[in-house]
């Protein structure tokens, strides 16, 4: 602070002095290097001096502006052409052969084939006597029926334990159903008769509950039949031809 102090002192004072000491000239110009001189003067051109002191060190870096707003999003540009159709490659190898599936499920069963030819005419008024292995074509309140034969196992071979037919329709309830069969193992052959009534549609079971008779005659057979131990007509004796009726 005494030195500023001081340096403005000495500055007032010289100041001073050098306007006590001018020119009374009133267009002086004044040099504090070179002197003064009027403007009167033929070269009022006055030389510049200038004081060039060394480089400062450079300023500290100013702070970093604040960041400008975002720019909006440009529009998209256009789709751009079609390529080329590329060209079209070579055929591949041929494969190999796939392993053979497995053997599909067995079809169903086909419809039953046509009924065989009438058999001789019976005695009874409501149906013709036919002889089959299986199916039976009827004249009367049914038209076919099936034949199924069961057999019982003894210690003399398979036995006949019931025939039983089935199909038959409700129109021939009320009426009589008649198995014809014939056992060869006797001489001459014995052919049976047996008669169940109909009391119901479906199958109906012909065995040793049923009246069973020597065909042509009234004398009944109780044997025919498989009931216990080795009863019954054996199955290698019997006729394959069964005769089935239906009759009132």
């Amino acid at each position: 602070m005494k030195k500023m102090t001081l340096f403005l002192a000495i500055l007032i004072l010289s100041r001073v002095g050098i306007a006590y000491g001018a020119d009374t000239a009133p267009n002086g110009l004044q040099n504090f290097f070179l002197g003064t001189s009027n403007a009167n003067t033929a070269n009022i051109n006055q030389v510049l001096g200038l004081l060039v002191g060394p480089a400062g060190p450079p300023g500290a870096a100013g702070v970093a502006g604040r960041d400008g707003f975002m720019g909006m999003n440009g529009v998209d540009g256009m789709p751009g052409a079609p390529g080329p159709v590329g060209q079209t490659g070579a055929q591949g190898i041929q494969g190999v052969a796939g392993v053979a599936g497995a053997p599909g499920p067995a079809g169903a069963p086909g419809p039953a084939g046509p009924a065989g030819p009438a058999g001789p005419a019976g005695t009874g008024s409501g149906g013709t006597l036919g002889y089959t292995g299986g199916t039976v074509g009827l004249t009367g309140c049914a038209t076919n029926v099936t034949i199924d034969i069961t057999r019982k196992f003894t210690s003399s071979g398979f036995k006949l334990q019931a025939i039983v037919v089935g199909g038959i329709p409700a129109g021939c309830i009320g009426q009589n159903l008649l198995i014809y069969a014939t056992d060869a193992s006797v001489d001459p052959d014995k052919t049976v008769k047996c008669t169940t009534a109909v009391t119901s549609a479906g199958s109906i079971s012909v065995n040793s509950t049923s009246a069973c008779v020597i065909d042509g005659t009234a004398t009944p057979v109780t044997d025919f039949f498989w009931t216990s131990g080795a009863t019954g007509t054996a199955i290698s004796d019997l006729d394959p031809a069964i005769g089935v009726e239906i009759a009132e």
